[in-house]
């Protein structure tokens, strides 16, 4: 039977907290504006001067802001509203029609709405995370047309994962070049992860899913996440910002997804496959709610090989919600990857090839970042607030 939803206080310290009143609907650009918001600050912790000309340049605003993605031979980045909308912004200017509109599908507050996008490798397909009527996740597929206008009438349902409250959806979803797409899901919400399903394989919630758009099949890669809300797959690693609960927050990464056959899920459980070979077939366990970052949690809850994150800070001045972030694949951050808190408004970044990373800080007091993300080969930093910027240098 359904859990009844419980009406719950959400707090900034163990939550993504997005309850800011939509701001207009219609989406605006800066075009070649020669005002750069924020300049690089000196931070602690590695070589700050290396990146002194690494600057935020604001392009445009759009209400509620939390994802963007792009698709083959389309020079367009489409950027997401969690209201519920898709809008196209190519050559420095959104266009004045949104290409989806799915606001009669979800509710656009809290830690709802429409929260994801990707593409297909051809392109042709759209892929959305969005929280339905019932506050359930949602993936759903549609066509796109070559001038990039998505079809609303073939929407259809790939997966609903049932939500027991109404935090906690992450909501981002990242496509393999195999075509199968990678979902991140959050705990299920409240605090303290009551039902104890981040760690328990006859959930989906705490894990990284690997859905086949083909056949449906679901598989289990990873588990023990309390809200990884924004995820970034670049060469064969998947990094996941997983918000975190009382103390810490962290980033961890799976390596070598396209390796990795994971279990399947049969719909109450996982099953491991038999084959053995060359494909690694384990669940990697990233430890919540047994361990919060590298601390224990909950007492009764079993993680003994768990993947400690590859970075993690303390609540405090740094924050207390990692809001996610991307890979720099060019300029003067190239290979590191770059991500921001919600509450402090800092962003940082991180080699990516180093064993102990340490976290670079480059911009702060950025207002209500909601996700760092990549697009084209740029990255962006998304205010929920409104307002969407280019990381330059």
């Amino acid at each position: 039977m359904r859990r009844s939803r419980s009406t719950l206080t959400f707090f900034a310290a163990s939550a993504m907290i997005f309850v800011l009143a939509a701001c207009g609907a219609a989406p605006s650009a800066t075009k070649d504006s020669p005002t750069e918001a924020y300049t690089s600050v000196d931070g602690a912790g590695g070589d700050s001067g290396a990146y002194a000309d690494v600057s935020l340049q604001e392009v445009g605003t759009l209400a509620q802001p939390v994802d963007a993605a792009t698709r083959a031979g389309d020079p367009a980045i489409y950027f997401v509203s969690r209201l519920g909308t898709v809008h196209r912004f190519v050559d420095g200017s959104f266009e004045s029609t949104a290409v989806l509109d799915i606001g009669d599908l979800t509710v656009g507050d809290g830690e709802r709405g429409l929260l994801g996008l990707a593409f297909s490798p051809d392109g042709a397909t759209a892929y959305v995370n969005y929280t339905d009527a019932s506050d359930d996740t949602t993936i759903a597929a549609l066509a796109v047309d070559e001038s990039g206008r998505f079809d609303r009438s073939t929407l259809r349902t790939l997966l609903v994962i049932e939500q027991p409250y109404r935090n906690h959806n992450a909501g981002d979803l990242v496509v393999e070049p195999s075509g199968n797409v990678l979902i991140p899901m959050g705990d299920g919400g409240s605090a303290d992860d009551p039902e104890r399903v981040a760690l328990n394989d006859d959930s989906l919630l705490g894990k990284v899913v690997r859905l086949d758009p083909r056949t449906g099949t679901t598989s289990v890669l990873a588990k023990g996440l309390r809200n990884p809300w924004r995820v970034d797959l670049f060469d064969d690693r998947l990094w996941l910002a997983d918000v975190g609960q009382n103390r810490w927050e962290e980033v961890s990464v799976l390596d070598d997804v396209a390796k990795r056959r994971g279990a399947t899920f049969t719909g109450s459980s996982t099953r491991q496959s038999s084959n053995q070979n060359a494909t690694k077939t384990e669940i990697i366990d990233f430890g919540w709610s047994a361990y919060e970052a590298n601390e224990r949690f909950n007492d009764d809850q079993s993680s003994p090989g768990h993947v400690p994150p590859v970075i993690a800070y303390e609540h405090g001045d740094d924050g207390c919600s990692v809001s996610g972030g991307a890979v720099a694949a060019a300029g003067a951050l190239r290979g590191r990857y770059v991500f921001a808190d919600y509450c402090s408004g800092r962003v940082w970044s991180i080699a990516t090839n180093d064993d102990a990373p340490v976290m670079l800080l480059h911009f702060d007091d950025i207002d209500s970042p909601s996700a760092v993300v990549r697009a084209n080969g740029e990255l962006f930093v998304l205010s929920l607030s409104g307002t969407i910027w280019r990381i330059d240098g």
